[in-house]
């Protein structure tokens, strides 16, 4: 297959088309980049990359920040150079960093100066060779300033394949540290076209991105397709909703894509009656389930407001509503649906035998497509798990109606979302394990109006022993992500189980599933 530099050289390729078009507007400094701006950004990093920091084919290089900029710089400059871009999550504890920088062995990490002392805490370590400083944007004598005056021939990687890795993106695991998704340059370009085919994105499109960057809700949904497109997207380091009512009205973006729990913040804002949000062709809810009086809260301003479905390991865009062939009353009918599959994805749903199921039976999500990952890095264990002769098994248990539309009815394995985040009871319970009090534990997801699902955790002590709920959550801020400790502990004598002496969850929500410490 003939060479185009793939990633690295779709700047330049959209440069020849509309390279005065804004590509990125950066709401907090007010400052657009266009097309060629960006490439020219691109070609100065991915020429210090080589020249300065000897990155070849494969090395990775790391970022820990909000949206800013320098991300999108990182992202096309790694394309260039045919290495690897790892985003980091912030919100991650810095033992948990430490195993996943340890593992993932990025030869610079970049990272913004608020997390200086997140930095300061895990820098001796981890094995990285280069730090680099994100600072104020103007701090005209900054590191980053130097590398944007580099020089800016252009550049590419001549032996880039499809196939090779360009990002790793985290995701939740069943125990333990998140899971790094490779994601391919294959993965990426075809995921692309899924949403430009499917939703009919164009250069006249735009969107103001409120996920972070770490995610590949940031990445993989709106920013990457618009960007191939020809479109414009916004980026802000902090999601806020009233800036976001803001930005929609003032700019006239025309889409918008977010967790429940963001559209929730949104529609409670008392500023949210009077917003003119005209322009939005549709919004879209993912992640988490969404309540019909949100959706309402958009219908009757006349937005038209959908759900879809996706994960990293698949795309991640692979069921939606899709607004343009949706009657209004079919997609009130529809509002639980996630939708059906996008215009590259292939779906199955499958009973225990993996046989597909009949209409409105249900069973297990799997999927397949040129847009899936490459796999987990460094674990081949899980990696053989979830994708199984070219399918990726969801462990989501799904039913399809008669019209083809899907449903999500509940999680194969006993995983909750929480303000859009995976969490895996198994890696909280691994902790609680770890305090000397703790004798027993069972941690799962209870409803909550604010973040969709916050975690709850039934604790037995050892005899004799005491300790409080504050003590318990102190205690787990070492080890664990601040969303990922239960907002609730009820104290009970004995754990109940099954007869064998199997701690049976299904039971114990029954019985402790209220949103309180009872």
């Amino acid at each position: 297959m003939i060479n185009n530099g793939w990633v690295g050289d779709y700047l330049a390729s959209r440069s020849r088309i509309n390279g005065h078009s804004v590509a990125i507007y950066d709401v907090d400094n007010d400052i657009n980049y266009t097309y060629s701006k960006l490439n020219d950004r691109a070609n100065r990093l991915a020429n210090y990359f080589k020249e300065e920091l000897s990155i070849v084919k494969g090395d990775r290089v790391a970022y820990i920040s909000r949206n800013r900029i320098e991300l999108i710089d990182g992202y096309y400059a790694t394309g260039k150079v045919g290495a690897m871009m790892i985003p980091y999550n912030a919100r991650l504890s810095a033992n948990e960093l430490i195993q996943l920088i340890n593992s993932e062995t990025p030869k610079v990490l970049f990272y913004e100066d608020i997390y200086e002392d997140v930095i300061s805490s895990i820098k001796n370590e981890v094995n990285v060779e280069h730090f680099i400083v994100l600072n104020n944007y103007k701090e005209d004598n900054s590191q980053y300033t130097k590398i944007m005056n580099y020089n800016n021939k252009p550049i590419y990687c001549k032996e880039l394949d499809l196939e090779d890795i360009h990002l790793i993106i985290h995701t939740g695991g069943t125990t333990g540290l998140p899971k790094g998704g490779m994601i391919s340059h294959r993965s990426e370009l075809f995921n692309s076209m899924n949403e430009i085919c499917t939703w009919g994105l164009n250069y006249e499109d735009s969107a103001f991105i409120i996920l972070p960057l770490f995610h590949t809700g940031g990445w993989n949904l709106l920013t990457l397709p618009l960007l191939h497109a020809g479109g414009k997207i916004l980026i802000s380091k902090q999601f806020d909703p009233k800036q976001t009512l803001e930005v929609i009205e003032k700019e006239k973006t025309t889409l918008l894509f977010g967790a429940a729990t963001i559209f929730r913040m949104m529609a409670d804002l008392p500023e949210f009656e009077n917003a003119d949000l005209s322009s939005l062709k549709w919004v879209m809810a993912g992640a988490a389930p969404t309540p019909i009086n949100i959706m309402e809260k958009f219908w009757n301003k006349g937005i038209k407001f959908v759900l879809g479905y996706g994960m990293t390991e698949a795309g991640p865009n692979n069921l939606s509503g899709v607004v343009h062939f949706m009657a209004d009353n079919e997609m009130r009918e529809k509002y639980a649906s996630v939708g059906r599959p996008m215009y590259l994805t292939q779906a199955k749903v499958v009973d225990e035998s993996g046989d597909e199921v009949e209409v409105n039976e249900v069973g297990e999500l799997l999927w397949s497509g040129p847009q899936i990952f490459s796999g987990y890095w460094n674990n081949e264990e899980e990696t053989n798990k979830t994708l199984v002769d070219g399918w990726i098994h969801t462990g989501d248990m799904v039913r399809v109606d008669a019209d083809g539309y899907y449903y999500i009815v509940g999680r194969k394995k006993n995983m909750f979302i929480s303000g859009g985040e995976n969490i895996f009871p198994p890696e909280v319970e691994k902790s609680l394990y770890r305090i000397p009090q703790v004798h027993e534990v069972c941690v799962f997801g209870v409803p909550d109006e604010k973040w969709g699902e916050v975690g709850k955790a039934i604790v037995s002590l050892k005899p004799n022993m005491t300790i409080t709920k504050e003590e318990i959550q102190e205690i787990l801020k070492k080890e664990l992500a601040k969303y990922k400790i239960p907002k609730y502990i009820k104290f009970v004598d004995d754990i109940p189980k099954n007869s064998v002496g199997k701690i049976v969850v299904s039971k114990i929500v029954e019985e402790f599933g209220s949103s309180d410490d009872n």
